[in-house]
């Protein structure tokens, strides 16, 4: 018994998310958005009460509607719409009865919706005091010109060195690397073996990233590797005044040279999720200061925190969303028809919306 509560536990929150919320999100809204009409004629009417709770033809239709198109024309078939509307009826069953245990009230499921909540909640603020319109083309100019090099900047490339004493000495590794397999994992573990630098051993032989003017890497090796015509390819040996150099390119980064106007709704998007950031945390502040809150960091010693792996909810409980989660009893164990979240079961379980 103790289990099968969990797993409705778990039911009836999933329940809460898709078909509960939008009351209390409803009252939630209210103080940002105009009222919603009522609905009225055909939409009003029932296709189902459960007790005194109604669906209504509107409600199938918002939640079908709410779906991606590939789902939502998978219900404009009557079969598929009827079991849409037979999984609604049973989300309602299983919350009343969830309701009658006294389910709502226990403590896991109130956090969870508290989490839900407050998601929605900063939803609402950020949408009322942050809008991607209010930025200015001036702002999505400073922070261009600010990150210049994310949008203009030259070819740069990767690349590996391996340093010899002599010619004589890099032709039998040479052979080995024409032989076998040359990618990089090879030439690493060659550097590691055969280079005659101590500094780029270290790090398997590879430099940073550069481009064709960078002062980051010796001269040489900088023409050497933008000789290379491509990536996994080897250079001849490069004289160094550390020794004869054998190149591999790594990788090639291409040139960009985008200006402002391509890139404007990105940066829009990225100064529009800074500001957001930043008036949350200071709608938080405004929060924390109108209430009345006490901090005793005098007891936070006493919290003591279980780091063994062992499951708070039990061994035998699964997450929402993985393939064996079911709910006790003939719902989850015998006809496998419905989906516990209110989307029928097909024939693969990757079909489902969650």
């Amino acid at each position: 018994m103790k289990n099968t509560v969990k797993y409705i536990v778990t039911a009836v929150l999933s329940i809460s998310v898709l078909t509960g919320l939008s009351v209390m999100v409803g009252h939630a809204e209210t103080a940002n958005k105009k009222p919603v009409p009522a609905v009225t004629g055909d939409k009003a009417k029932p296709v189902a009460t459960i007790g005194t709770n109604i669906i209504t033809v509107s409600d199938v239709e918002n939640k079908i509607n709410a779906q991606i198109p590939f789902i939502r024309k998978r219900f404009a078939q009557d079969a598929e719409k009827k079991k849409f509307i037979e999984s609604l009826i049973d989300q309602e069953v299983l919350a009343l009865e969830a309701a009658a245990m006294g389910i709502d009230k226990k403590k896991e499921v109130i956090d969870s919706l508290k989490r839900v909540m407050i998601h929605r909640q900063r939803q609402i603020i950020l949408e009322s005091r942050v809008k991607i319109t209010d930025i200015t083309d001036e702002e999505v100019k400073n922070y261009y010109d600010k990150h210049i090099t994310e949008f203009k900047r030259p070819e740069r490339r990767r690349a590996a060195v391996i340093y010899f004493k002599d010619e004589a000495a890099a032709k039998p590794v040479i052979d080995e690397l024409k032989k076998n397999k040359n990618d990089l994992r090879s030439f690493q573990a060659l550097v590691k073996k055969h280079s005659i630098d101590a500094d780029s051993k270290k790090r398997g032989g590879l430099l940073p990233l550069f481009d064709q003017e960078s002062k980051a890497v010796d001269a040489e090796l900088v023409k050497a590797t933008f000789a290379i015509a491509k990536t996994g390819d080897l250079s001849s040996l490069v004289k160094t005044a550390k020794g004869q150099a054998l190149i591999r390119l790594s990788g090639i980064s291409p040139k960009l040279e985008k200006d402002v106007k391509e890139v404007s709704d990105l940066i829009k998007k990225r100064i529009l999720k800074e500001k957001q950031q930043k008036a949350y945390a200071e709608y938080l502040a405004e929060l924390k200061k109108s209430s009345t809150v006490k901090v005793y960091k005098e007891k936070f010693d006493m919290v003591k925190i279980d780091t063994s792996r062992k499951s708070p909810l039990g061994k035998d409980f699964h997450k929402p969303g993985k393939r064996n989660f079911r709910v006790p009893g003939k719902q989850g164990q015998g006809r496998g028809r419905k989906h516990i979240m209110g989307m029928p079961h097909g024939k693969k379980h990757g079909n489902h919306n969650h």
